[in-house]
């Protein structure tokens, strides 16, 4: 993640029409986009594309996204959103979570380093929780996914979900208790 002063850098170059920082943008948040499309939509295909389409959605909409943005990942990803539900929609079907058989699509566009679902995954029985995690309502999940994996702010969520703060801080609330009485029902306890 890159820190907000070289976010606010890069899209002041964008402003300024300088393609370099758009390969800079790609390098610091590339990945995270890829890894949220890629958890919707289970196409590494359609996943890249919507990492570009992002891509050009910022370079076209730079003044914009430096006047609204408090976060570059969060706007990219807000962005990214409205680009999975588009792709979502020409194919005839409502958001979802997409995990393979394997586990390695995912495992391959996760960021390396754990985060803390990651460590947790390590604790306990990932089947178990990948089972939780699918009795969670499709906004609590996404909204746990970005407060989790992208460790973005409530804020920022509220932001890429089109809702009140309120709203956005009950949807992870709810979402992380509901995995622990999941998981307490199984035999596993949240650490």
């Amino acid at each position: 993640m890159t820190a907000p002063d070289s976010d606010a850098a890069l899209l002041a170059q964008l402003v300024a029409g300088d393609q370099q920082a758009l390969r800079q943008v790609l390098h610091a948040h590339g990945q995270a986009i890829f890894a949220y499309a890629l958890r919707r939509l289970g196409s590494p295909e359609e996943a890249q594309d919507v990492v570009n389409d992002t891509l050009l959605a910022l370079w076209r909409q730079a003044v914009r996204a430096q006047a609204q943005a408090s976060s570059l990942r969060a706007w990219l990803l807000g962005i990214a959103r409205h680009k999975i539900v588009d792709v979502l929609r020409t194919r005839g079907q409502a958001w979802r979570e997409v995990a393979d058989e394997e586990g390695t699509l995912l495992a391959n566009a996760a960021d390396p380093d754990p985060s803390p679902l990651e460590r947790l995954c390590l604790e306990c029985d990932e089947a178990r929780l990948a089972a939780a995690l699918d009795q969670l309502p499709e906004v609590q999940r996404e909204a746990l996914y970005l407060f989790t994996y992208e460790g973005l702010s409530l804020a920022e969520i509220a932001s890429i979900q089109q809702t009140p703060l309120a709203t956005a801080g009950t949807r992870v609330h709810q979402a992380r208790q509901r995995l622990r009485r999941h998981l307490s029902a199984t035999g596993q306890a949240l650490r």
